[in-house]
């Protein structure tokens, strides 16, 4: 019998609790110059999972709404602490992007592609076997990657 595995998460707080009842579609890191931005960083990790597959606790995240290349993109976050939780947009309906950093337990996982890698800052040198697109790739090719890690 195959049984899910439960993956709890939650905000800097502790007070907007999550926990992944499925499976994800897969991992990566985004080097675009929009995740440096929004994240303040060089780049951000996201986890593509169903919508449906996402518990939430009693307190429900915040939710600010912005255009990204004509398409609405909403993300969810801690009014208390900011703590982004994951993104959702109309691009991927009936899925969100997870940030996966974070969940309680964050050694699970890793990302199959580095994506971006033409915006990507010059000084990240990346020798971690992942691979890499100087763009964004197809959707199911990143689903594909992430399926052959399980295997």
């Amino acid at each position: 019998m195959n049984q899910e595995k439960l993956h709890k998460g939650s905000c800097q707080c502790g007070t907007v609790e999550y926990t992944l009842v499925g499976e994800p579609l897969t991992c990566y890191s985004c080097h675009c110059t929009r995740c440096q931005t929004l994240s303040g960083s060089a780049f951000t990790l996201s986890m593509v999972v169903s919508f449906d597959a996402l518990e939430l606790g009693s307190v429900k995240p915040s939710e600010v709404r912005f255009l990204h290349k004509d398409t609405e993109v909403v993300r969810h976050f801690c009014e208390k602490c900011a703590t982004t939780l994951w993104f959702s947009s109309d691009a991927i309906p009936g899925f969100s992007a997870i940030k996966p950093g974070t969940f309680n337990d964050t050694t699970w996982y890793k990302p199959v592609a580095h994506l971006w890698m033409s915006s990507a800052q010059p000084w990240v040198k990346l020798d971690d076997g992942i691979k890499q697109y100087d763009t964004q790739p197809e959707m199911r090719e990143l689903v594909e990657l992430w399926q052959e890690g399980m295997d």
